[in-house]
């Protein structure tokens, strides 16, 4: 594939360890042209950023994995990241926290206990999460 060539994913979802939705709300509001709280529940917040002049509906979800995960899912393209881990690399660059995506996109037969994460100082890893699928 060229690099030149930019292909565009559907969605993106990542979960970020022990980040409270404030730091998030502010990580959104420092990449996004705009961002607006569509309804906000308990742990289950629907948002909304521009970029690109593009609207990009957010679904966060509080203790998503276990206690201490946060799931933020992009709920369509257009996007500035070609995918997951560019995203990630985003949350963590801001934050310094710990992130999660898949390793890859999906594909039938994969491995899907198999995840990517950067720890808190930005190292990258391939591990086995297997209470997230």
């Amino acid at each position: 594939m060229c690099a030149s060539h930019h292909t565009e994913v559907d969605d993106i979802e990542i979960y970020a360890k022990s980040l409270s939705l404030k730091t998030i709300q502010q990580w959104l509001e420092n990449t996004f042209d705009h961002l607006v709280t569509v309804n906000s529940g308990k742990v289950v917040h629907d948002l909304e950023v521009s970029y690109d002049g593009k609207k990009i509906p957010i679904m966060i979800v509080e203790s998503a994995v276990g206690k201490a995960w946060t799931s933020i899912w992009f709920k369509s393209s257009g996007t500035p990241w070609e995918d997951d881990t560019q995203c990630a690399r985003s949350l963590n660059g801001f934050a310094q926290c710990r992130v999660r995506c898949n390793s890859g996109p999906w594909q039938e037969g994969a491995d899907m206990d198999e995840w990517w994460q950067l720890d808190e100082s930005g190292q990258d890893s391939l591990i086995k999460w297997p209470n997230a699928s």
